[in-house]
C-alpha cells in the first residue's frame, strides 16, 4: 500500500530532478542553436540590406527558427524524458541514469552542432543549407578535407564548434551534478497526483514538438517561408532538419528512363523535337529558345483555374438525362478548346509544375517537395519581369506538398491558403470548398485589379477529391457522389465567372481552365487509364473575336506557358518542354503515372510499365484492347524514344539546376 510519507526504499532522488534535468538541457540546446542562427544572420546581413521592416521580419524568422530547433531537440529529448519519467514513477534512483544521459546528449548533439556550424560558411557560399549534395564529395574525402583545411576562414568556425561543444558538455555535466547532489526522497501519494499528469503532459508536448504543428501534415520546410526575402525565409530552417528531410526525400525510390537511351542522345533528340537544335548554342541550357514577339504586347490579365481531378471524360457524362458539367460545356462553345490535351502526370504537384513551369512529370517524384527547392523558368517568373503581380489561391494548408516554399521561390508573390480563411469555412482535411475559394479569390483579385498593371492569378480547386463534401442541392444530380461533386465544382466555376463578368478587369483578361490531372471515369481498357491524363483545356476571353474555335492538335500541360505567352505577345526565353499550340504541331504528347510512361499520337497510345517491363501499343481512338506493339515495332520505338528523351532531358536539367536561366 501507499504510505503518505514514504513509498519503497530510501534510495531515491527527488521526484522532479529527472524532469528538471531534461528540461534544462533542452533549453540550453535551444539557446546554442539560436546563437548559431544569429551568426548565420550576421554572416549574411547583406542579404537583407533592402528589407525595410528589418526588426519585424528578423524577429519572425528567429522565432520560426526556435520552432524548427525545437523539433530536432524534441527528437533527442523524448527518450530521456520517457525513461526518467518512468523511473521516477517507480521511485527508482534516476540519478544513476544521469551520467548515462550526459553521454547520450553529447553524442547526439555533437553532429547537430557540427551541422549547424558547418552550415554557416556553406550557406554563405551556396545560398542554401547543407543538403545531400555534400555526400557527392565522399569519394574525394581527402581532397575535400584538404580544401577545408587550406581555407583559413573556416578556422573561425572550427574554433566556434569546439567552444560550443565544450560549453555544452560542461553545462550538461554541471546540471546533472547539481541534481545528483540532492537528497534522496520518495514520492508521496500527493506528489504522485501531480507528478503523473506532469509526465503525460511533458511527453505529449514533446511528441507534439516532434510533429511541429497541428493540422493535416507535420511540419515541413515551407513553414519557415513568410515573406519575399529568400534569405529570411531560409534563416528559420534548422540545418539538421533540412539535411534530414533532404536525405529522406532523396532516398525515395523513383522510376527513371535514364537507361533507355544515352543521355547525350536523349538531349539531342529533345533539342530537335523542340526546335532548339537550329538555334545558336545557349550555354548549358539544352532546350532554351528565344521567342521574339512582333507588335505590341497585349498586357492582359491572366486567370488560371486548375480543376481538381477534372478528366475530359467527365464533360461527356450525363446523369438523369442532364450534363453534370453544363457550365464548362457551355463555356467551351465560347472559347478556344483543345480536345486532345493531356496532363503531365497523375498528381496535383505534377499539374502545377507542368502548367506554370513547363516541366514534365518525372513519374512518382514530387519536385516541389525537394528540400533543395528547384528554381524554375515559367509563367509567374517571366510575367513578373513584365511587372505582373502574381497570386496563387489554394484551399488547403500552404505547406501541403511544400507549395508555400516552392511557389514563393518561383515567382508567386502572394499565396492564399487555409490559414487565411475562417475556420468555420473549412470542410475537411483539404480545407475550404471550391465555392468559397472562388468567392475569396475574386475579392482579392478585385483588390489587386485596382492597382496599376496586370496580374496573374492561379486558383487550385479541390472539391472533386475524396472525401467528397456534397451540398444538399447537388445530391439530386446523380445517385453517385463522384458525379454530384463534379456538378458542384462546375457550378462553383460558373458563379466565379458570372461574378467576375461584373468587374472592369474582366474584359481585359484571359481565363485558362484545365484539369490538374484526371481520374478514373467508367471502365478502363488499358492498364494506364487514359482518363487520368486526358483533361480539358479551355482558353476564354471576352476579347477573343474569333471564338469559338476547336483545336484537334495534340497538347499537354507543359504547353500552357508558351501558349499563353503567345496570346499575350511577349518576347521571352522558353526554357521549358512546352510549345505554343497555336504555332507548333506536336508529333506526340507524352505523360506518366507513378510507374509507367505514356505517349499519344492521333491514333495510337504507347505505354511502358517499369514494374513489369511490359510495353504496349493500342488503337485508343477505337478503344481496342489489342496490343499491337509487335505489328508496329518502329512506331512503338519512335514513341518510346521521343517520350524517354523528353523525360530524361528534364531529369538532366533538374539534376544540374538548369530549369531556370541564370541571369546577371
Amino acid at each position: 500500500m501507499f504510505n503518505e510519507q514514504v513509498i519503497g526504499s530510501k534510495r531515491r532522488t527527488k521526484h522532479i530532478s529527472g524532469l528538471l534535468y531534461v528540461l534544462s538541457v533542452h533549453v540550453i540546446v535551444l539557446f546554442f542553436m539560436s546563437v548559431q542562427r544569429l551568426i548565420l544572420l550576421a554572416a549574411n546581413w547583406r542579404q537583407i540590406n533592402d528589407v525595410e521592416t528589418k526588426f519585424g521580419w528578423i524577429s519572425s524568422a528567429l522565432l520560426r527558427g526556435i520552432w524548427f530547433d525545437n523539433v530536432i531537440a524534441c527528437y533527442i529529448t523524448i527518450l530521456p524524458l520517457v525513461i526518467l519519467s518512468f523511473t521516477g514513477l517507480l521511485n527508482f534512483a534516476s540519478r544513476r541514469l544521469l551520467p548515462v544521459f550526459n553521454v547520450y546528449y553529447i553524442i547526439l548533439y555533437l553532429p547537430v552542432f557540427a551541422i549547424g556550424i558547418a552550415d554557416i560558411p556553406y550557406f554563405h557560399y551556396f545560398f542554401k543549407h547543407l543538403n545531400v549534395s555534400i555526400f557527392n564529395w565522399s569519394e574525394e574525402g581527402g581532397t575535400a578535407a584538404q580544401m577545408i583545411l587550406e581555407e583559413t576562414s573556416y578556422y573561425v568556425y572550427m574554433i566556434l564548434f569546439l567552444i560550443i561543444v565544450s560549453l555544452f558538455g560542461y553545462l550538461v555535466f554541471m546540471i546533472s551534478r547539481k541534481f545528483m547532489k540532492e537528497q534522496p526522497q520518495n514520492l508521496t501519494l500527493k506528489q504522485y497526483i501531480v507528478y503523473l499528469p506532469a509526465c503525460f503532459v511533458l511527453t505529449g508536448l514533446c511528441l507534439f514538438g516532434i510533429r511541429g504543428r497541428t493540422g493535416y501534415n507535420p511540419i515541413k520546410t515551407s513553414q519557415a517561408y513568410f515573406c519575399n526575402n529568400p534569405f529570411l525565409n531560409q534563416l528559420g530552417i534548422n540545418p539538421s532538419f533540412y539535411l534530414m528531410r533532404d536525405i529522406i526525400e532523396s532516398s525515395k525510390k523513383h522510376y527513371t528512363v535514364n537507361h533507355i537511351i544515352p543521355e547525350k542522345e536523349a538531349i539531342a533528340i529533345a533539342r530537335e523535337a523542340l526546335g532548339a537544335d537550329s538555334l545558336p548554342a545557349s550555354g548549358d541550357y539544352p532546350v532554351v529558345r528565344n521567342v521574339v514577339a512582333h507588335g505590341m504586347p497585349e498586357k492582359m490579365n491572366v486567370v488560371i483555374i486548375l480543376m481538381e481531378s477534372m478528366s475530359a471524360d467527365l464533360l461527356k457524362i450525363k446523369e438523369n438525362g442532364k450534363e453534370i458539367t453544363p457550365f464548362l460545356n457551355e463555356l467551351i462553345d465560347r472559347s478556344y478548346y483543345f480536345g486532345n490535351f493531356y496532363s503531365a502526370g497523375t498528381h496535383t504537384n505534377h499539374g502545377i509544375m507542368a502548367t506554370l513551369y513547363g516541366m514534365p512529370a518525372l513519374f512518382g517524384r514530387n519536385m516541389m517537395k525537394n528540400v533543395d527547392i528547384p528554381l524554375c523558368e515559367g509563367l509567374p517568373d517571366v510575367l513578373q519581369r513584365y511587372n505582373y503581380r502574381t497570386m496563387f489561391f489554394m484551399t488547403h494548408e500552404a505547406q501541403y506538398d511544400n507549395m508555400n516554399a516552392f511557389l514563393t521561390e518561383n515567382g508567386i508573390e502572394e499565396i492564399y491558403s487555409e490559414e487565411d480563411y475562417p475556420r468555420d469555412k473549412c470542410k475537411n482535411s483539404f480545407g475550404v470548398a471550391d465555392d468559397f475559394l472562388f468567392e475569396y479569390g475574386l475579392n482579392k483579385i478585385n483588390e489587386k485589379a485596382k492597382e496599376p498593371g496586370p496580374f496573374l492569378a492561379t486558383l487550385l480547386t479541390v472539391s472533386n477529391h475524396p472525401p467528397y463534401i456534397v451540398p444538399g442541392k447537388f445530391k439530386a444530380v446523380s445517385d453517385e457522389a463522384q458525379y454530384q461533386i463534379v456538378a458542384f465544382a462546375d457550378d462553383a466555376i460558373r458563379q466565379f465567372m458570372e461574378n467576375a463578368r461584373k468587374e472592369e478587369w474582366y474584359q481585359n483578361t484571359i481565363f485558362a481552365l484545365l484539369g490538374d490531372h484526371g481520374k478514373v471515369v467508367g471502365s478502363q481498357t488499358y492498364e494506364m487509364p487514359l482518363s487520368y491524363n486526358h483533361v480539358p483545356f479551355i482558353i476564354y476571353s471576352p476579347a477573343f473575336e474569333d471564338a469559338p474555335r476547336r483545336f484537334e492538335c495534340l497538347g499537354g500541360q507543359v504547353d500552357v506557358f508558351p501558349t499563353l505567352m503567345g496570346l499575350l505577345n511577349y518576347s521571352y526565353q522558353n526554357n521549358t518542354f512546352g510549345v505554343d499550340l497555336f504555332k507548333t504541331v506536336r508529333p506526340y504528347i507524352f505523360f506518366s503515372s507513378d510507374d509507367a510512361l505514356g505517349c499519344i499520337d492521333h491514333d495510337y497510345f504507347y505505354m511502358y510499365n517499369f514494374k513489369t517491363g511490359i510495353e504496349g501499343l493500342y488503337k485508343y481512338n477505337e478503344n481496342k484492347p489489342d496490343n499491337l506493339i509487335s505489328h508496329h515495332v518502329m512506331l512503338g520505338k519512335n514513341m518510346l524514344t521521343y517520350s524517354a528523351a523528353m523525360t530524361q532531358t528534364a531529369d538532366y536539367m533538374l539534376r544540374n539546376r538548369l530549369i531556370r536561366i541564370r541571369r546577371p
